[in-house]
């Protein structure tokens, strides 16, 4: 068994070799190895590693072992009972030629007088060799002979001489070898007993020939030595072959335990196993269904805020109002309430305002509630943004903008008149600052290509303080600087843009107003960031300035683009960026086109 495991294991140690080794020519030279025998794996069996596998092959050489072991046994013991009952005939054989073999006449009993005279010894005392024990006694055997002592007569004077051994007659007769005898000297004392017992009772003294045959029919006869009970010899091989069957017996009953405790051990094995299995595919499914769970919970707090933000319209002039409410913009120097409702303003006309006087002299943005006129005071430009909302959004989002700029005296003064029904907005300019509409900026490509890293610069702004300006166009993007060159873009109009920091719920471009046309387009997901309306928002103010149209953009096969072909490759690489972020962050898009035109136009 010792060989076997060690072959077994050897055999194994070579199987996870070769594994290994093909592991690591498939892993291109990579350290790693499956605990899994692969071949099982894509046959589809059972997933059993090697140590199972191992442990199985182990228990199979063990039970053909043991067959191949009783087998074994089974063959010496059908050999051996052969050879016994083979025995058994043979023996069976010889005793019934010896009890069918015409056994002669006994001869008569002869009785030697040592006593008597030579020539009575010499005719009635054959010696030993010459014993009729044919009947009793097989061609190699020899007899014995048994000397019988009678008691001495009182005439005969002549044997007073002789030794004390030689005091009475001796007669001999003869015996199987093998059986039980008298001595000589045994039997010289039944005579003395004989010769007391004559004193006292002459009457019942027997003769020597009766004494001798009272003996001799003491002695076995040769039909029970042949014929009757069983010889040592048969009584040692029934012995034997109990001893033998007792033997074979006990080993083939611990064989069979043995086997058996095999079977119990690798079923026991084989439940656990299952009950493992059995137990991994619980949890498993039960990890499964948290997940299930856990995603319908997200997707079901997903829909409700959703549903919850399209219920609530985060452009709403009410929700601005109660967001403004947390802040005290009213205690605000530049913020003036007049008690009063909103004024009428036309273009080409007068309006005043906190005792200041403007001169309106055109309309540039006409929305309904919300117009744009430029106007003049003290011979100075300003823009003047009229609504009809009394929450000053816009006052707001400006003044967190401005907080957030590295350089502030670059920014425009701004002022906002609150009145009952409406609010008036006034962008001043610094000192010996200019300002200007980013649409009067002709399609020339190098002061686009300022106008476009200003613009990047504003909209990284906005982001990175958590605004969305959702609305970004030429007619609506201010310049204020001293030179061209150090301009900084402002937005005038304010009304579809959002903070993030106040309005938590805006979590996607679907809760975003001004984004479902592109959503309809196609040209942004639902899923998107919020932020990504704004780069298609820089894409069309580019795209504007460059071509002086509106942008149609074109999808070709899963990006889009747009339709001009004359742009040079640094222009449609910067429209493919905006146009396909995706899932990217739009600070990490903004920076790196900014970078880029950076190097070409600064």
């Amino acid at each position: 068994m010792e060989g076997l495991s060690v072959s077994s294991q050897s055999a194994n140690q070579s199987m996870v070799q070769v594994n290994v080794e093909a592991g690591l020519q498939d892993g291109g030279g990579a350290s790693q190895w499956s605990t899994y025998c692969k071949e099982d794996l894509m046959r589809g069996g059972e997933e059993l590693s090697f140590e199972e596998l191992r442990a199985k092959r182990y228990y199979q050489q063990t039970e053909k072992e043991i067959e191949e072991k009783m087998r074994h046994l089974k063959q010496q013991k059908e050999e051996l009972s052969q050879e016994l009952e083979e025995k058994k005939s043979l023996l069976l054989k010889k005793s019934q030629e010896i009890s069918n073999v015409d056994q002669p006449a006994a001869a008569p009993f002869k009785i030697l007088d040592e006593s008597g005279s030579e020539e009575f010894a010499g005719k009635s005392g054959p010696s030993s060799d010459e014993l009729p024990d044919d009947v009793f006694l097989r061609p190699d055997e020899k007899g014995l002979c048994v000397r019988v002592q009678f008691p001495t007569k009182p005439n005969q004077n002549q044997q007073q001489n002789r030794p004390p051994d030689q005091a009475g007659g001796s007669y001999v007769f003869g015996l199987i070898s093998g059986q039980p005898s008298w001595t000589e000297r045994d039997l010289r004392a039944e005579p003395d007993l004989g010769s007391q017992e004559n004193v006292s009772q002459p009457k019942k003294q027997l003769s020597p020939i009766e004494e001798i045959s009272v003996e001799a029919a003491s002695l076995p006869s040769p039909g029970e030595l042949s014929g009757g009970n069983s010889s040592p010899l048969d009584q040692n091989q029934e012995q034997h072959q109990d001893l033998e069957k007792n033997q074979d017996q006990n080993q083939y009953k611990e064989q069979n335990q043995e086997h058996n405790r095999h079977k119990e051990q690798n079923r026991h094995k084989e439940q656990n196993q299952e009950q493992n299995r059995y137990k991994e595919q619980n949890q498993e499914q039960n990890r499964y269904k948290e997940q299930n769970q856990e995603q319908n919970r997200h997707k079901e707090q997903n829909q409700e805020d959703l549903s919850r933000s399209h219920a609530v319209d985060p452009c709403d002039p009410e929700v601005r109002r109660q967001l403004l409410d947390i802040f005290d913009i009213t205690s605000s120097p530049n913020v003036h309430p007049e008690q009063r409702p909103l004024p009428a303003v036309e273009a080409c006309s007068v309006l005043d305002l906190g005792g200041d006087t403007f001169f309106i002299r055109s309309r540039l943005l006409d929305r309904g509630s919300v117009s744009i006129f430029r106007a003049a005071a003290e011979n100075q430009s300003v823009f003047i943004k009229v609504e009809r909302c009394s929450a000053p959004w816009d006052f707001y989002l400006f003044t967190r903008l401005k907080e957030n700029l590295p350089s502030a005296d670059r920014a425009a003064l701004i002022s906002c008149f609150l009145f009952e029904d409406g609010c008036v907005t006034v962008y001043r300019l610094p000192a010996d600052h200019q300002l200007t509409v980013l649409a009067d900026c002709g399609p020339d490509p190098a002061c686009v290509g300022v106008k476009a890293v200003r613009l990047l610069e504003l909209v990284l702004q906005l982001h990175r303080c958590s605004l969305l300006h959702a609305g970004l166009q030429p007619g609506i993007l201010a310049s204020c600087g001293a030179a061209a060159s150090r301009d900084w873009l402002f937005p005038l109009d304010w009304s579809s843009s959002l903070d993030l920091d106040l309005q938590k719920d805006v979590r996607s471009v679907q809760q975003v107003p001004s984004a479902q046309a592109y959503l309809r387009l196609g040209l942004l997901q639902p899923a998107d960031p919020p932020h990504t309306v704004d780069l298609v928002g820089v894409a069309e103010t580019i795209y504007f300035l460059l071509t002086n149209s509106e942008m149609k953009p074109e999808k070709l096969g899963s990006s889009w683009t747009v339709e001009h072909d004359v742009f040079t490759s640094t222009w449609r690489k910067f429209f493919c960026s905006l146009l396909n972020a995706g899932g990217r962050s739009s600070v990490s898009v903004l920076s790196e086109l900014k970078d880029e035109l950076s190097k070409l136009y600064l």
